[in-house]
């Protein structure tokens, strides 16, 4: 017997309607209770977090901009806060706001770093030391120096070599995000059959998160530094002067 479709009765449609309503003030009600306690508290509390981030010789400077009261506030909150770090996940979130309403975050900035300087991003040894300056500079820098078009700049000699040391569940995954042009000089240093198995591994992988992807492709390219500095292999020098127009996006 085919089910009977559900009637709405008018005064059971007006009274959800009342109910819709009332939810719809009790949250706007505490949406603005909020946007109104942070024009009280909060704003004060992210600027406090930002002085963590700030270096120690730049913080009376930031504090002697605002108005007198504020400047109290903010110090107090600060000092409350004890021996806060910039890399601390709230202080890093704040900063992290802060610059990515700014716009200077992800690939602005890593490109106002890496764009045609002559150094390879991801051994720099002094990373650590950069990551304590700023860690969002040092981590923005590091995840979007990310180039596979680096294979590019390598003769047929060097890629073999690069392969055989290369896993091909890495090596498939990394592929996933490359072009055309990278993949096909992959598949032609590589016999038929392992290039068959290569894309068939592609093929089947399914979704693949873009940082797993990421992660594969700086493993990857970590070794092929690793293969020139023992001397086995060259990299153009070509490439190191236009890191900065190959990020990953």
């Amino acid at each position: 017997m085919a089910k009977k479709p559900t009637v709405i009765i008018e005064d059971d449609s007006e009274s959800l309607k009342e109910k819709i309503h009332k939810r719809f003030e009790a949250a706007n009600q505490k949406s603005l209770g909020i946007i109104s306690d942070f024009f009280e508290n909060g704003y004060k509390e992210m600027l406090a977090r930002l002085l963590f981030y700030l270096p120690e010789e730049n913080r009376s400077q930031a504090l002697d901009k605002l108005p007198p009261e504020l400047r109290k506030n903010v110090n107090d909150i600060f000092l409350s806060y004890g021996q806060k770090k910039n890399t601390d996940p709230d202080v890093s979130s704040t900063a992290g706001y802060v610059l990515k309403k700014a716009g200077f975050y992800g690939k602005a900035c890593a490109h106002e770093i890496l764009n045609n300087d002559n150094f390879k991003p991801l051994t720099i040894q002094e990373l650590d030391y950069f990551f304590n300056i700023n860690p969002l500079l040092a981590l923005n820098t590091e995840y979007y120096g990310v180039s596979l078009s680096i294979l590019l700049n390598l003769d047929d000699r060097a890629i073999q070599k690069w392969l055989r040391d290369v896993e091909e569940r890495d090596l498939a995954i990394a592929l996933t995000g490359a072009d055309e042009e990278i993949k096909n000089k992959i598949f032609r240093n590589m016999s038929r059959r392992a290039a068959n198995l290569l894309r068939e591994d592609m093929e089947f992988m399914g979704p693949v998160r873009r940082k797993d992807i990421i992660e594969k492709q700086k493993k990857l390219i970590n070794l092929l530094f690793r293969l020139e500095d023992n001397g086995d292999i060259v990299i153009a020098s070509d490439y190191f002067n236009t890191i900065g127009d190959n990020l990953v996006f």
